[in-house]
């Protein structure tokens, strides 16, 4: 109970970290940014309807969508992000004084990358998501196999190009690439590169269970044997390439099949090969095959 308290916790404090980010630094100097948040700032400009009401159409209309193609479970896993951000958004809109913070468009765009990219990056550790453009991402990598990456990266480029239209200068524009790059370089950091590769190490007595359970994951493994440095005892360690925003699932998995299993966690800068990049596309229709035959169930 303790834990699933905290860990709700950190994801309110993230979103909300998220949307002080957002509007005490990001929209009151015009600066260019992704996901619905972006699509808000586009509204507002045209309509004058405030940022947060945008941002929560769109994250209603798209945790539906959702909802009907993933399934409950899936739904659980956004719904707080989905509602708690446009409400941190409003609540934060309607204290005047955040907007004169500083009259300096890059150190708010510096301090906007930062606070944006840590509260992503609590929520994602955390096992949730901030729900918005990103359920498109996720609903084509379930349904059909396509890596989250380029769709995700495909619309917030779009919502981004979408705003340089009635952009005031190209300062605005450039402020907005470097907002971008920042806050999904702080957040992959925090979460442990989390659109890149991590190195998995498990030591455990029930690295049999474990394997098992990553293989129905579609976790590709090496088992290294050896013995313990003391008493010479036999001991199984296990290995495995995944990716960072896998991480925080797959060590649930493992901890709740051995609470007392000791995981060796590495950010890894590259990986190449059969079985990684040549296969990752595979591994993830896999997947998706196995959800949807687990939610027909």
């Amino acid at each position: 109970m303790k834990k699933i308290v905290l860990t709700y916790a950190g994801i309110l404090f993230g979103l909300a970290l998220a949307a002080f980010g957002v509007v005490a630094f990001v929209l009151p100097h015009g600066i260019m940014i992704g996901s619905a948040t972006g699509i808000g700032r586009i509204v507002q400009y045209f309509c004058g309807v405030p940022v947060s009401y945008t941002v929560a159409a769109v994250n209603c209309l798209l945790f539906a969508l959702g909802a009907f193609a993933l399934g409950k479970k899936f739904a659980l896993s956004i719904i707080v992000g989905t509602f708690a951000y446009p409400l941190f958004m409003n609540i934060f809109e309607r204290m005047d004084a955040l907007a004169d913070l500083t009259d300096d468009k890059l150190l708010a765009a510096l301090f906007g990358g930062v606070l944006v990219g840590l509260g992503l990056g609590i929520v994602i550790k955390c096992g949730a998501s901030t729900g918005g453009t990103d359920v498109i991402a996720i609903v084509l990598n379930r349904k059909m196999g396509i890596p989250v990456g380029p769709p995700m990266y495909l619309v917030d480029f779009s919502i981004l190009i979408s705003q340089v239209f009635f952009a005031e200068g190209a300062e605005e524009v450039l402020l907005g690439i470097m907002l971008t790059f920042l806050y999904s370089l702080v957040a992959d950091k925090v979460v442990v590169a989390g659109g890149g590769a991590v190195q998995l190490m498990i030591i455990s007595a029930k690295y049999q269970e474990i394997r098992q359970k990553l293989q129905d994951m579609v976790v590709g493994t090496t088992v290294f044997y050896g013995e313990t440095g003391y008493l010479a005892n036999p001991q199984h360690t296990l290995l495995c390439i995944i990716s960072g925003r896998e991480l925080n699932k797959i060590q649930n998995e493992i901890l709740a099949i051995d609470p007392e299993a000791f995981m060796v966690i590495n950010s890894v800068k590259e990986v190449k090969g059969r079985g990684f990049s040549f296969e990752i596309g595979k591994a993830k229709q896999i997947r998706a095959e196995k959800a949807a035959c687990a939610q027909e169930k």
